[in-house]
Parts: C-alpha cells; sequence; structure tokens
C-alpha cells in the first residue's frame, strides 16, 4: 500500500513533463525536485560590480579562459574553485580589475548556465522514466490482483508468479531512478550557489 502511494503522488506530480510552462511567477507542476525550477541563472542576481560586458568573447582572454575552466566545471570541487578565482582576483592589478572582473563573472556564469541546462534536461528525462515505470508498476500490480494468490490453476499460478517477478523488477527499476532522481535535484542547487561564492570573492576584491 504503501509503494502504491508514492507511485501515486509521484505519477501526479511528474505527468504531463510536455505541457507549456505555466505564467511567469508560479510554479512549474511539471518540475520534479522539491526547489523550484530556475531554467537560466541571471548574472545581474549576483553581481554587484560594474556593468557586465554583452556579448563578449571571454575566451579570447587567454587569462579569463583560464580561470574559468578551472572554476566552473562540476568536476572542480567548488571549495578549490574558490582558492583558484581567489588566487587569481588577488594577482589583477586593482586599476585593471573594474574591466577584468566582469569579464571573468561573465564566462563562468555562461559555463554555469550551459551545465544546470543539462542537468535539468537529465532531470526532465528521469523523471519521464520514472512516471512510465510507475505506470508499469500499476498495471502489473492490477494484474497481479486479477489473479488469487490461493488459485490451484497451473496455467493461473505460472503466469501468477511471472506477474510477480516482472512486478518486483520494475519497482527495483522505479526505486532507482528515485534515488538517482534526488540526487540529481540537489545539482542545479549546488551550481546556484557556486556562483554566489564566485560573485562574492569578486565583489568584494572590487570593493577593496
Amino acid at each position: 500500500m504503501r509503494l502504491l502511494l508514492s507511485l501515486a503522488l509521484i505519477l501526479a506530480s511528474t505527468s504531463a513533463l510536455a505541457a507549456p510552462p505555466p505564467p511567469a511567477g508560479q510554479a512549474n507542476p511539471d518540475w520534479p525536485c522539491h526547489q523550484r525550477l530556475v531554467p537560466q541563472l541571471t548574472a545581474a542576481t549576483y553581481w554587484g560590480g560594474p556593468p557586465l560586458p554583452e556579448h563578449v568573447d571571454w575566451r579570447a582572454d587567454r587569462r579569463v579562459a583560464a580561470v574559468v575552466q578551472a572554476t566552473a566545471p562540476r568536476e572542480i570541487p567548488a571549495d578549490e574553485g574558490e582558492k583558484a578565482l581567489t588566487r587569481f582576483a588577488d594577482k589583477v592589478p586593482k586599476g585593471q580589475r573594474p574591466t577584468v572582473y566582469p569579464k571573468v563573472f561573465a564566462g563562468i556564469v555562461e559555463e554555469i548556465n550551459s551545465q544546470r541546462a543539462g542537468v535539468i534536461t537529465r532531470i526532465q528525462d528521469l523523471a519521464h522514466r520514472q512516471r512510465d515505470m510507475g505506470d508499469l508498476v500499476s498495471k502489473a500490480t492490477t494484474e497481479l490482483q486479477a489473479i488469487p494468490a490461493e488459485t490451484t490453476d497451473p496455467d493461473k499460478q505460472q503466469q501468477r508468479a511471472e506477474i510477480v517477478q516482472r512486478r518486483g523488477y520494475l519497482i527495483r527499476n522505479f526505486e532507482e531512478v528515485e534515488r538517482t532522481l534526488r540526487y540529481t535535484c540537489e545539482v542545479p542547487v549546488e551550481l546556484e550557489a557556486r556562483l554566489g561564492t564566485y560573485a562574492r570573492v569578486l565583489n568584494d576584491r572590487l570593493q577593496s
């Protein structure tokens, strides 16, 4: 009963994933994570320094490209990225900081948004898969309930055993997707926190 209730709740929360997004300011009912869906991070939310450059080719500046690649990737622990950014920021002469720092932050925002987009797509794919798996579990449960456990018919007994085996396999897969989804839902939040930390490192040194 607990499993069926869990399936019902999850199926309700992941249904209609292909539906259009809700009006601005409303929560997306198709988003399976507890955290609110923010499709793209806005640099201005975190940045308190000089205006960020628009359409800048930050990759053309070797110094900037190097520090972005040393801080933005998820594979790099956030604390290591913070240390790398701090070392870089401290070496930039104060007179150059109002020009260099915004370019660095613009590159970091672009890279983190690119990573988040991939993670969001992964989360939506997992939600689709979980919903489909839940449908199959519910169908197998209905089939199982149609055959009495105390049946003496050999064919029915074999059929019931096959359904039990198939249903168990589906449930294990459902639970595995659920565990993966819980972990993956944390990734966008971690990336947002990383961006906030990096903004603080640069903003603090602009003021000093």
